[in-house]
């Protein structure tokens, strides 16, 4: 298997080089670079933008390894962009700029760039009258594109990777997405934050949006109360079930709460809660206590303007 990917891993720089020289980048392969410890796989130089290193990882790559070898590199003023061809997603791949390359069935298909952009997309808010958001913008989920054309569209500099974008306010998506909706996603969540005056840091480390497995239904609130699940069940290491809320203090809400409770455990009663609604929500009860799971950027906004700083609000 490891030989096999060492081969396919040639083959991708290959491809990559080909692909980088047809956008009208001067390409050197194999090269070495000033101030790397290592040779870089394709390195695209233009008189536009600083030079870019297209690089194949290595079959089962160390994490520290990949993210070492990325700090070096922006030191040194160049961009860097990892490949893996491997079937399934490696540890690192989330952690730097990278691509996941699926190979073409028979010589002479195009190779395709899996999960690799997102798009901004708008939906019709079906929160209720209570909330009044008017429109929710999500990022879709990330779709196979062409080769080629990420890499045309990555040496142009219009797609925008989520690990370089450390304070980008409410970042959701996971990959790389295009400049233009990286700008407007931020001007959207600007205006939902006008009347705090500032954005806060819960919004700016909003938790990335976590799909449904396949066949699931993704209706809004549905595929809210499967992500509560699941972070409930990673929060308190038992299982959740979500109840609908009666207490008057969970303000309509949706109750989070442990299936079973291990002899003298000190899980709360309830874990958190969901979507309670803004015009009831009373934060000087136990509310203020508990953390408040929301599913959208215009929800934590929504209510964030009518809790105490305090309030820890998270969006799932």
């Amino acid at each position: 298997m490891t030989t096999a990917l060492t081969h396919l891993s040639r083959v991708l720089a290959g491809v990559l080089a080909d692909a980088a020289r047809e956008t009208g980048h001067r390409i050197d392969t194999n090269t070495a670079v000033s101030g790397l410890e290592w040779p870089a796989d394709v390195l695209a130089t233009s008189s536009s933008r600083r030079p870019t290193i297209l690089q194949v990882a290595p079959p089962a790559a160390d994490s520290e390894e990949i993210r070492a070898h990325t700090a070096q590199a922006l030191q040194h003023g160049l961009d860097i962009v990892w490949f893996t061809p491997e079937a399934h997603d490696p540890l690192w791949l989330p952690r730097v700029p990278a691509v996941r390359v699926s190979v073409p069935a028979r010589p002479g298909e195009e190779w395709t760039a899996q999960a690799a952009v997102q798009r901004l997309t708008a939906e019709v808010c079906t929160c209720g009258p209570a909330w009044g958001h008017g429109a929710h913008r999500a990022w879709a989920l990330p779709e196979p594109v062409p080769l080629a054309a990420v890499l045309d569209a990555l040496l142009a500099g219009r797609l925008v990777h989520a690990t370089v974008q450390p304070d980008l306010p409410g970042r959701r998506f996971t990959a790389w997405a295009r400049n233009q909706d990286v700008r407007a996603e931020a001007d959207h969540l600007r205006t939902l934050a006008a009347s705090t005056r500032e954005l806060t840091d819960a919004a700016k480390a909003s938790t990335p949006y976590i799909p449904l497995p396949e066949g699931r239904p993704a209706a809004p609130l549905g595929r809210l109360l499967e992500a509560a699940r699941r972070w409930a069940r990673h929060k308190t290491g038992v299982v959740c079930h979500i109840e609908i809320a009666s207490a008057d203090w969970m303000a309509g809400g949706f109750a989070v709460t442990p299936s079973s409770r291990p002899p003298g455990s000190a899980l709360p009663q309830v874990t958190a809660l969901v979507r309670p609604l803004p015009h009831e929500a009373d934060w000087t009860s136990e509310l203020g206590t508990v953390p408040v799971l929301v599913g959208s950027p215009e929800e934590y906004f929504t209510l964030r303007h009518t809790a105490p700083a305090a309030a820890q609000i998270l969006i799932l």
